[in-house]
């Protein structure tokens, strides 16, 4: 059996599909919870999470394994997990409170929290990812997954300190969430290629 053949995921279908997902992202943009149902958007957060798990599954190279109600479980889970990220990365960037307050720009408070929020979404992800669809990922997976996703935000945000204010704050979302997405999907990807291929992609439970 070849390398691709041992991929859990089809990546050449997984990528495109995130390409349309940005754009159902970026159609979504304008549409908001009313102001009474939550004084934050956690709509547009858990599309994040919605999107991207729903173009996992959708890739899945084992079909036996992709049952509806597992399926539905971890979109679901998902995007509860990127809702409540930025609230999990406001609190974890208190952290970093000593260390902001001798910086000389206000504006490092920002990054910390982009940055922190980052780190945790990624590997609450990944650890779905792998509970669900990916159990032979293991710890060092993990961590590489974090560190691009790091990255990939710490990125975004220096593109968008280089563009005029105008244009970052109409493209800042959509960019965000492209870079993380592609270094999220790229660490899989990754994974794979480098020896930790599961043979199948493994449901949380077995339903026939």
């Amino acid at each position: 059996m070849s390398q691709r053949e041992l991929k859990s995921i089809r990546y050449s279908l997984h990528f495109p599909l995130l390409i349309v997902a940005l754009l159902v992202f970026w159609l979504a943009k304008d549409i908001f919870l009313p102001y009474w149902t939550a004084n934050f958007d956690f709509f547009h957060y858990g599309l994040v999470g919605f999107l991207h798990a729903t173009c996992i599954v959708v890739s899945l190279r084992d079909r036996r394994a992709n049952h509806p109600i597992i399926a539905l479980c971890f979109i679901t889970l998902a995007a509860i997990w990127s809702a409540v990220t930025p609230i999990l990365g406001l609190w974890g960037s208190a952290l970093w409170n000593p260390l902001v307050e001798i910086l000389p720009r206000s504006d490092f408070r920002w990054v910390f929290l982009f940055l922190t929020g980052s780190a945790i979404g990624s590997a609450g992800y990944w650890m779905l990812v792998r509970l669900f669809w990916l159990k032979s990922l293991r710890g060092a997976d993990c961590l590489r997954t974090v560190a691009l996703c790091v990255a990939a935000t710490f990125l975004s945000y220096a593109v968008l300190e280089a563009l005029p204010q105008s244009i970052a704050d109409r493209i800042m979302s959509l960019t965000f969430t492209a870079a993380w997405w592609f270094a999220f999907s790229i660490s899989l990807y990754w994974s794979d290629i480098n020896g930790y291929p599961n043979r199948s992609a493994e449901a949380m439970v077995n339903v026939t």
